[in-house]
């Protein structure tokens, strides 16, 4: 029982660092899109406007996803320290078990 508790922790721990990654590549990926922008503007495919336009629609998809992997570092933090709880809680009880045997 103890094991597929821990496994279920391990589980939904790995789930969400992979999300995490998932975002972090995402917003990789806007940041070279912005490079790209600035790249075409100085070989004149863009002009002022159009870079101020798409530069404001891919930095607020930026600030999303940072938003986005904040929540999810926060979710990471707190499912690791009710792992850590669980696992201290269970420790406690097995060693009150083993007391009473």
């Amino acid at each position: 029982m103890c094991s597929q508790r821990s496994e279920v922790w391990g589980n939904q721990i790995q789930l969400t660092k992979q999300e995490i990654l998932k975002l972090r590549e995402k917003e990789n990926k806007l940041n070279d899109r912005l490079a790209r922008f600035e790249q075409f503007y100085s070989e004149e495919k863009f002009t002022k406007e159009e870079l101020n336009e798409k530069t404001k629609k891919v930095e607020a998809q930026i600030a999303e996803t940072q938003k986005e992997i904040q929540a999810k570092e926060a979710k990471l933090e707190e499912t690791i320290k009710k792992f850590e709880e669980a696992t201290q809680a269970m420790e406690i009880e097995e060693s009150g078990a083993l007391r009473k045997t």
